[in-house]
């Protein structure tokens, strides 16, 4: 898989570089933890509703874990240091988020970097759309498992994350295993965090994972959820 990097965008206005790549990127006027999270917020509430992450609260900071040391149902969990997979964002919900905002508190040394990759570039034809709109798996949430289709109807989002998704049957199968490829063979975009970055990311189109990291690394980035 190719990555290239990606540049800083020059617009202050959120939703153009959005509409056009599914990603922008902008800086925060202060490099400080604070002025950081003060100016994401002020994102996330010019683009919609903040919602709940996997902790229960609505203002995250997230950093590297072990395997050992990650929440039990999280991809961290599964891979650890090593690099986090492709996936959608709350992919384990009935509606995953539409917007993931990341501030770069610390990049951490050595740093990691967040990948992203736009599903829409990924060639799927007329029968593989098909194939992944119209076929269940089962989406893994303990208690509040349910089933679901990898793409939405009328192709609104791709629900993707290999910690949580499971075929149900062949179809199912083939269907994972069509996304897994055409990932894998993708060229991605990746960023190179800088204190003071913030990432907006619309998660119904664009996938995103992380580059391997070190253990106690410093790498730390506030994150917020937005339903739109």
């Amino acid at each position: 898989m190719a990555t290239s990097e990606i540049a800083v965008s020059d617009t202050p206005q959120p939703l153009g570089p959005l509409a056009k790549r599914g990603w922008s990127l902008h800086s925060s006027k202060g490099a400080d933890a604070d002025a950081t999270v003060s100016e994401l917020l002020k994102l996330g509430d010019r683009l919609g509703t903040r919602v709940a992450g996997r902790g229960g609260s609505l203002e995250e900071v997230i950093q590297p874990h072990g395997a050992n040391d990650a929440h039990p149902r999280s991809l961290s969990a599964r891979y650890g240091l090593d690099a986090l997979p492709f996936h959608t964002e709350l992919s384990h919900r009935t509606r995953p988020c539409r917007y993931l905002l990341l501030g770069c508190i610390d990049p951490g040394s050595p740093a990691a970097a967040t990948m992203l990759l736009d599903w829409q570039t990924l060639g799927f034809s007329r029968d593989d759309l098909d194939l992944l709109e119209g076929t269940p798996v089962l989406v893994r949430s303990g208690r509040r498992s349910f089933y679901s289709t990898i793409l939405a109807p009328g192709g609104a989002f791709l629900r993707y994350d290999p910690g949580c998704l499971e075929p149900v049957d062949q179809r199912g199968r083939m269907a994972l295993a069509l996304v897994e490829d055409r990932i894998a063979r993708a060229s991605s975009e990746a960023h190179h965090w800088r204190q003071g970055d913030i990432l907006i990311i619309d998660n119904w189109r664009v996938l995103h994972g992380r580059s391997p990291s070190d253990r106690g690394s410093g790498r730390r980035l506030a994150r917020i959820l937005i339903d739109a």
